[in-house]
């Protein structure tokens, strides 16, 4: 009777078939049993998906960032209160999460999103926050996505947090590029973070290169630090601290360095509100307008012919004159690094 087969004298059994299958789970089950026995908590997901978060984490992301303990890893995927999907990944106490965010955002305050830029001019920033690390990531490749992600563990080591927090950005994001059909961001081997913690400058250094260090230090009115620097990267920033703050305050003056308008497009929500013509060997022509406070929008800095821009962000404390002294010397600053003809 084909693979169903009947015994005489025997009332109905099993099919042969369902017997065989029955054989086939229960050791494969064994199995299993036996290499969690062997493993103990190194099983990646305990049951749950390989690849988590719409295919772009894996068990080797994670290696060593969580810790060891019975808990299982548990992978929630979802959409925020705007839509947004997003993904979270936990096990015990111990959570990351991920959004990719459509843009235009519009954001008030986007501008204080990041602290540190990405290394390996990846176009994002991360901020620590008390034990854990957020950070962005803008996707140039889809033409409306930017990717965030808050990740533990800054407290205990805060380049490993911040480790993790680049590695999933690039995980999500590629994954994300690669339905976009564009090319994904190299995965560096490692991340050459500079200081993550504000430093002292050193015996008559410029901090940030926007003054002398008696003119800022009357600024400030008192001992000054710096945290990261301009340079041509897709986002940079510096900020100069007064003493008793920390890489969460804006200081005496915080400012932020856009090399592409659609990033400025994926976040603000008024844009660029003054242009700068600049040329090389000339000084900078700053009108009032110009030197007015940016609030949510930028000031942009442009090659007389076209041959690049920079959108520059400033917030500073202290008076309207002394915003615009400090103003007036973040762009100058700025400018100088363009090499416009």
């Amino acid at each position: 009777m084909g693979e169903f087969e009947h015994s005489a004298g025997t009332g109905n059994r099993a099919p042969r078939a369902e017997r065989h299958w029955v054989a086939v789970s229960l050791g494969t089950a064994a199995l299993l049993v036996a290499v969690w026995a062997a493993v103990g908590d190194k099983w990646p997901w305990s049951g749950l998906p390989d690849r988590a978060c719409w295919g772009s984490i894996d068990q080797s992301l994670l290696t060593g960032a969580a810790p060891s303990g019975d808990g299982s890893w548990k992978v929630a995927e979802s959409k925020d209160h705007w839509g947004d999907p997003e993904c979270t990944v936990s096990r015990g106490d111990w959570r990351l999460s991920t959004t990719v965010m459509k843009t235009p955002l519009k954001s008030h305050l986007w501008w204080d999103l990041g602290r540190i830029p990405l290394p390996h001019d990846l176009p994002g920033m991360i901020k620590t926050n008390g034990d854990r690390v957020d950070g962005w990531l803008h996707l140039p490749q889809c033409p409306d996505k930017v990717v965030n992600v808050d990740v533990p563990g800054a407290k205990a080591d805060p380049r490993a947090a911040a480790d993790l927090a680049a590695r999933t950005l690039l995980a999500v994001g590629n994954a994300r590029i690669a339905e976009c059909g564009g090319k994904p961001f190299p995965v560096p081997k490692s991340f050459d973070w500079p200081a993550l913690k504000p430093v002292r400058p050193s015996a008559g250094e410029s901090p940030c290169g926007v003054a002398d260090a008696g003119t800022v230090r009357k600024w400030a009115d008192g001992e000054v630090t710096r945290l990261g620097a301009f340079d041509d990267a897709p986002v940079s920033r510096c900020s100069v601290l007064q003493d008793g703050e920390d890489e969460l305050d804006l200081g005496l003056f915080s400012a932020v360095v856009l090399r592409d308008r659609a990033t400025l497009d994926a976040f603000s929500p008024t844009g660029v509100r003054a242009e700068v013509p600049v040329s090389s060997g000339k000084p900078l022509n700053l009108t009032a307008e110009a030197l007015r406070y940016d609030r949510d929008a930028v000031t942009a800095l442009v090659c007389s012919e076209g041959h690049g821009s920079r959108y520059v962000h400033v917030y500073a404390s202290g008076t309207d004159a002394q915003y615009a002294a400090i103003k007036r010397a973040v762009l100058t600053t700025v400018a100088a690094t363009m090499n416009c003809p």
